[in-house]
């Protein structure tokens, strides 16, 4: 294993940033100082150049991202309270309910390693014999179509939701499948984030077929061939970059019924495929990319049999590393990390949390709602809430640039807002569940597969059956997450529970605190609702175009010129920044910004230094290098640094207060501003 570490960090160097020491953004505004070790004592910091760093050195330069992780903040401060509470919960044998029952059932599965240890990789074989023993295409339907295989992977991804266009109903939506490189584009031209998913995926699948009976070079062929299938498929599939298109949305809606959706995937058994992984045939189907699906009879062919058989083993391999026994679990965690530049390892506590959470999302979210959440909070949340929306309302009125007509609906819009705030008024109900314990002999592979065709079965229930817009859907969105976010499919805003923590929100801050910290992430979220994204949704939440096209120019306008704006940063050497992927996040930042100050001003005596402080304080972050690399790659907020300098420097509430001047560092002249709203 040593050898292979020493290479693996090799690679390492090889991948991520070279980071210039005190350099700052090559646009010459801002030192990147969410990287770990690009603030040193000598970094100046002060309040008039980079607000973000004067708030924050002090913590930086102390900081430490903790054994087993690739970051350390606020937000990670959150998660780690809710962790903790979490975990509490798993080991509380007081508690009662089938809820209780299944979680320490689970638990104990998990957290008994001589248990796991006596199974070893045995629960995984019958899966790798099962696809190694394929040969024909015929033999490729059969295994698709056999429920009693624990692992099954198809060519398309099949899930059920609220239809786009009448979000009233639920419909079957046929997709893309994941890709290990996540974006199509990385298979034709391979960036940093793309090398470095890569060399995880290929390191440890390598170790992972080894173990489950492979030889070092079978191993190898399976991998290249695993990825030549994939290839296949990305070149049919919409690269990343179209998903921030403004017209992504009105593309996805590509409607077939039964017949026309067989017609379309020819000699591909789609509706048998369908049927197999669990769904009944609805009466119409949601396509997203039907261009994928028409070529589907192109790459499901006899030809390619041995690239998908190997391309099913490589991915069912990935999928079991942390439901065997120990030394699989050790492994190919210290692969991970000597990759990804993580040191030290994540406790055994952790490591089962995240096991249970990912199999009992609903269960352990009905033990903290329980537990945790109380009425106080959720007031708290829905004054804030309350303050936000009045001022929107206000804005939306004021706004010069919207004409009347669209004005009127995007008020019509705001006015139907569904809020659902901290915890459900009814909890989800999975009282049908069950799995064999350690008691009868059971497995976590056994205990993954049992509770995937229960998820499943209730999805399938739900085909051209009404949506409950009020309902909350513990499934989709459980409160015990550290997350807050709009959702454009039933026009709501939707604060979790999990957030409720450290610097972003206790009960005991001051107003000015709590405005700064939940009430920033709650007037972001409000905002979504008129982002790029959200605007392409209408009140009752079906993609519908409420603008006129006068105002949705101008609309766009404004957001092409704030997507020029960011992509002039450049985190370090060699990163390209996009603008166009970060572009509703940072209006939203924006806009949220600009509500809060609103409600300010209508304040007496209202501590604007608290108040920017404690945002600045939130969003403060060190990260490892590779980390850094997939999260510039893939997450569609600006990275922290940013999420504080580049909204405050947008508003002259925040220069005045302070006295920043031209030539200052946060100082941006009004007509060279970018916020939309």
């Amino acid at each position: 294993m040593k050898k292979l570490t020493v290479l693996l960090l090799c690679m390492l160097l090889a991948l991520t940033p070279a980071l210039a020491e005190n350099e700052a953004s090559l646009d010459g505004r801002w030192l990147c100082a969410d990287i770990q070790g690009n603030v040193t004592e000598n970094t100046p910091a002060e309040r008039k150049d980079d607000f973000g760093l004067f708030v924050n050195k002090d913590w930086i330069l102390q900081a430490e991202i903790p054994a087993g992780e690739s970051k350390a903040g606020s937000l990670e401060d959150v998660q780690r309270t809710l962790k903790d509470r979490q975990i509490a919960l798993l080991k509380d044998d007081s508690l009662t309910g089938h809820d209780a029952e299944m979680v320490h059932k689970l638990y104990r599965l998990v957290s008994d390693w001589n248990y796991r240890n006596e199974q070893g990789v045995k629960p995984a074989i019958p899966v790798i014999e099962a696809i190694r023993s394929i040969d024909t295409l015929e033999a490729v339907t059969n295994y698709l179509c056999d429920r009693n295989n624990l692992k099954r992977y198809y060519p398309l991804a099949m899930s059920v939701g609220a239809d786009y266009t009448d979000p009233d109903i639920y419909i079957t939506k046929i997709g893309t499948p994941s890709l290990i490189l996540k974006d199509s584009a990385e298979y034709t031209e391979r960036t940093q984030a793309g090398g470095l998913n890569y060399t995880l995926s290929e390191q440890l699948g390598t170790y992972m077929l080894m173990q489950l009976g492979y030889g070092e070079e079978e191993a190898a062929q399976v991998i290249g061939n695993a990825f030549a299938f994939e290839s296949l498929m990305a070149q049919h599939i919409k690269p990343m970059a179209a998903h921030y298109q403004a017209d992504y949305y009105s593309s996805l809606l590509n409607y077939y019924n039964p017949e026309e959706l067989k017609a379309l995937a020819g000699d591909f058994p789609i509706l048998d495929m369908l049927q197999a992984y669990g769904l009944k045939i609805g009466q119409r189907f949601l396509v997203t990319e039907p261009d994928y699906i028409a070529a589907l009879p192109e790459i499901y062919t006899e030809e390619n049999v041995i690239l998908m058989r190997d391309w099913m083993a490589l991915k069912a391999a990935l999928s079991v590393t942390s439901l065997l026994d120990y030394e699989t679990h050790q492994q190919t965690d210290a692969i991970s990390n000597a990759i990804m530049g993580v040191t030290g390892e994540s406790s055994e506590d952790d490591n089962a949390l995240s096991t249970v959470l990912s199999l009992l999302p609903v269960p352990m979210d009905n033990l903290y709602v329980q537990a945790y959440c109380t009425e106080q909070q959720r007031q708290d949340m829905l004054d804030i809430i309350k303050d936000a929306v009045d001022y929107y309302r206000v804005m939306l009125e004021s706004v010069d640039w919207l004409g009347d007509e669209t004005r009127a609906k995007a008020v019509e819009k705001l006015d139907n807002l569904r809020i659902n705030a901290v915890y459900p008024d009814e909890l989800g109900d999975w009282s049908a569940l069950d799995f064999a314990g350690v008691e009868s002999g059971g497995s976590l592979l056994a205990a993954n597969a049992a509770v995937r065709e229960f998820v499943i079965d209730l999805q399938s229930k739900k085909i051209d059956t009404a949506v409950d817009k009020d309902k909350w859907d513990q499934l989709t969105m459980q409160t015990a997450q550290v997350n807050a976010f709009y959702n454009p499919q039933n026009n709501s805003i939707n604060i979790m529970a999990g957030i409720l923590s450290g610097e972003i929100y206790n009960e005991d801050m001051s107003y000015e605190q709590k405005l700064g910290g939940i009430g920033s992430v709650i007037g972001h979220e409000i905002s979504h609702a008129f982002d790029t994204n959200g605007s392409q949704f209408d009140k009752d939440g079906a993609i519908s175009n409420w603008w006129t096209a006068e105002d949705y120019a101008a609309f766009q306008a404004r957001a092409a010129k704030l997507a020029a704006w960011y992509d002039g940063f450049i985190p370090w050497e060699g990163a390209g920044y996009s603008g166009q992927q970060v572009q509703t996040e940072a209006i939203a930042d924006m806009g949220g910004m600009k509500c809060l100050l609103a409600i300010a001003a209508q304040q007496e005596n209202f501590d604007y230094d608290a108040f920017f402080r404690q945002f600045a304080t939130v969003w403060r972050m060190q990260g490892l290098p590779a980390y850094l690399v997939t999260l510039v790659a893939q997450d569609t907020h600006p990275m922290r640094y940013l999420r504080v300098n580049a909204t405050l420097a947008q508003f002259d509430e925040f220069i005045e207060f302070y006295g920043i001047q031209p030539g200052d560092g946060m100082y941006i002249a009004p007509e060279d501003r970018v916020c939309v709203w």
